[in-house]
């Protein structure tokens, strides 16, 4: 039997953080060690690497191969970066009236060496910001791994700056994924959206994680609430709300805040900071409820995934049940206010029977729409033709 030779390029390190798009990394690296028999898997990336993460990568994954692949040239030749990567960077610069596009041409050009000279069946890239990194014309089957709808990332991000054109960023993302022959994403809503401008296959890939147990009567936890993030835009400005409107109602539990999040909020009395932890796993099953307060952002909200799959209740904003197949009981209490989003926290701490409820709703949900023999099955077909 042909093993399928096949390049996934990611641009963080995946032990770097516990943001949700690293554990997605993670979980697609578990497929592609599980197959290993059938599939040959270089993994590209490019920022926030040490050796303890590359030893940390030879442990988990030792049957991929690894490539570390910098954005930038180094500058050992002074004229050699010059003309081959910031003379060219510049005129990209010039030319180029999007910035979706993260992609420098000595990038490019390193990449579309590596593809060419080790013959891929398949190239995985994943954010449509690297997606100029490859051309149409390469001859591999090309999947765009999307992650997130990048021009509304943006746009909540600026909050509504009219000096940015939409129309320009819009084309320029959908043009990138014209490129591809498949594109994956994790949300409903962005399928659509994809299928309906980029003309191309998307497929919605299931999101899962192995179905956890947690001792649901055990009264005696480390934390009452948890939280899960990175520190990106939407979640310090998320938490900047929660911290000001609902933290002061519910300031007698215990908040357990995991990821690089901790660094970006203000310190409280009921706030543990628990950083970067080697087994997350086991915060979960140390914890009551979840949160995740989320006013912007686009996309399915992986860390809330997370704690359904612990059946874990997830008290949430409107944005954080973007992406899921149902919008209702599925495990998550949507509230529309700060006083609603206290009121859910207060009641699922203290009304045994309705956090039981949800808690079983969470459950279902999970193992109807996101248990990992699924996602096997549906990457089968796409990697193997099965």
């Amino acid at each position: 039997m042909h093993k399928k030779k096949i390049l996934y390029y990611m641009a963080e390190n995946p032990f770097s953080s516990e943001a949700g798009n690293l554990t997605r990394c993670r979980q697609l690296l578990q497929y592609f060690e599980a197959r290993r028999e059938m599939m040959d898997v270089d993994f590209i990336s490019s920022i926030n690497w040490d050796e303890d993460g590359k030893t940390k990568f030879e442990l988990h994954y030792p049957s991929l191969g690894l490539m570390i692949v910098p954005f930038k040239m180094e500058k050992g030749n002074i004229i050699r970066y010059f003309l081959t990567d910031k003379l060219p960077k510049e005129i990209n610069k010039i030319l180029n009236t999007s910035d979706i596009d993260r992609v420098s041409p000595y990038f490019k050009k390193t990449l579309k060496r590596i593809i060419s000279e080790q013959r891929y069946d398949i190239v995985i890239i994943s954010y449509a910001e690297y997606g100029n990194v490859i051309d149409s014309d390469i001859d591999a089957y090309k999947i765009l791994d999307t992650h997130d709808f990048t021009t509304l990332q943006l746009m909540a991000k600026e909050q509504g700056d009219e000096t940015i054109k939409m129309g320009d960023r819009f084309e320029s993302e959908m043009n990138i994924l014209k490129k591809f022959d498949e594109i994956w994403t994790y949300s409903i809503e962005e399928q659509f959206i994809f299928e309906q401008f980029a003309k191309k296959k998307v497929s919605l890939l299931p999101i899962s994680f192995n179905t956890n147990t947690t001792d649901i009567a055990k009264k005696d936890r480390a934390y009452d609430i948890l939280y899960v993030a990175s520190a990106n835009f939407h979640n310090v400005r998320s938490m900047e709300w929660f911290q000001e409107y609902v933290q002061p109602l519910v300031s007698k539990y215990k908040i357990g805040v995991v990821g690089k999040i901790g660094s970006m909020i203000k310190d409280a009395e009921n706030i543990i900071k628990l950083g970067l932890v080697e087994d997350l796993d086991q915060v979960y099953r140390d914890t009551k409820i979840c949160i995740c307060p989320m006013l912007s952002g686009t996309g399915v909200k992986i860390k809330v995934l997370e704690a359904l799959s612990f059946g874990l209740p997830v008290v949430t904003n409107r944005r954080g049940v973007d992406g899921l197949i149902n919008k209702g009981q599925n495990g998550c209490l949507v509230a529309q206010d700060h006083i609603e989003f206290a009121d859910y926290i207060v009641r699922l701490l203290e009304d045994d029977l309705f956090y039981q409820e949800l808690s079983d709703q969470a459950m279902m949900y999970f193992k109807n729409n996101h248990n990992r023999e699924h996602e096997f099955e549906v990457l089968d077909r796409i990697m193997l033709g099965k």
